[in-house]
């Protein structure tokens, strides 16, 4: 059985490309957060290429922090190269050519004057390409962006499954620690009756009545109100829900998610252990046993584990 769909929201991956000798690198890096939350780090010149980019990222991945960075890589690793973009120096001399003409100006076009425009030199990281290159560039950097894409989808699923592992071996022992209470359920109300019972023959005792009529009903009542008292102090309610949760949260964990709508998990295990820590502080508050109070401790410390855990993932 495969359980690909489950993914964590913590992943990066790397890719680096060439095209008309210049090398690119793309980077994806994907963080916690509550909703899809994606950020574009791109030079300036391909700012256009976003709109492109992220529909291949909402397909895939449902929730998470994604930063992406596409940046030049400059030639022997050299960051302060200085480059020259011939295009934009093209259209500077051309401009300054025209301006020249429209005026009947006799003063020269000098180097000056051509490399004072924007971008005609600068530092190698810009994108320098020509017009007719544009297309198959963008090109390029959408299947080199899938590729990325997959591989950081991968480590999320990779990472996605070591959480589920991990999860479910918390679980079990959840599942151990509810069965021992049924098991103690019994021994534990009838531990609490006799104490009830005790206290009361000690108050008979201190406080005699030879009337046996008003005893009787004396006796009556207060049978009435240990009823009432271990009534309250039951668990099999609590213990029956509990058992519901722990069955859902396995049932979560253990069907691909693609035969299910491919829904994310996060937020449903996030409202289930919600649920199951309500039931757990309402066994601690009905708990009269030093044994049962320390295996509550420890069901909240592996709720707790769990809801940390489970922000992991989507």
């Amino acid at each position: 059985m495969s359980f690909i769909g489950i993914q964590s929201m913590t992943g990066f991956s790397s890719r680096t490309f060439a095209f008309k000798g210049q090398q690119f690198k793309i980077e994806l890096k994907s963080l916690n957060h509550r909703f899809l939350e994606i950020k574009f780090r791109l030079p300036r010149e391909l700012n256009a290429a976003e709109p492109m980019l992220r529909p291949l990222l909402e397909g895939k991945i449902k929730r998470g922090s994604i930063e992406i960075w596409v940046e030049k890589q400059s030639a022997a690793g050299a960051n302060s190269e200085i480059q020259l973009n011939m295009t934009q120096a093209l259209r500077a001399y051309g401009l300054l050519s025209q301006l020249k003409n429209e005026f009947n100006l006799d003063t020269g076009i000098s180097l000056r004057d051509i490399t004072g425009f924007p971008d005609v030199l600068g530092k190698a990281t810009g994108v320098w390409l020509q017009e007719g290159e544009w297309s198959e560039f963008l090109g390029a950097l959408v299947t080199e962006f899938n590729h990325a894409r997959d591989e950081l989808v991968k480590m999320r699923q990779m990472e996605g499954e070591k959480l589920r592992q991990a999860l479910l071996v918390i679980i079990r022992q959840m599942r151990e620690t509810s069965q021992r209470l049924n098991e103690q359920r019994e021994v534990i109300r009838q531990r609490s009756k006799d104490k009830i019972k005790k206290k009361i023959e000690l108050c008979f005792e201190a406080y005699p009545t030879a009337d046996a009529q008003m005893r009787a009903l004396m006796e009556s009542r207060l049978a009435q109100e240990i009823a009432i008292s271990l009534d309250r102090l039951d668990i099999e309610e609590e213990l029956t829900r509990y058992a519901g949760h722990i069955e859902q949260l396995e049932k979560l964990l253990s069907v691909p998610l693609d035969s299910a709508a491919n829904a994310p998990l996060g937020k449903k295990l996030d409202f289930l252990l919600q649920e199951l820590n309500r039931e757990v502080n309402t066994l601690g508050n009905k708990s009269q046993d030093l044994e049962m109070s320390q295996e509550v401790i420890q069901l909240k410390l592996w709720v707790e584990q769990l809801r940390e855990q489970c922000m992991n993932l989507e």
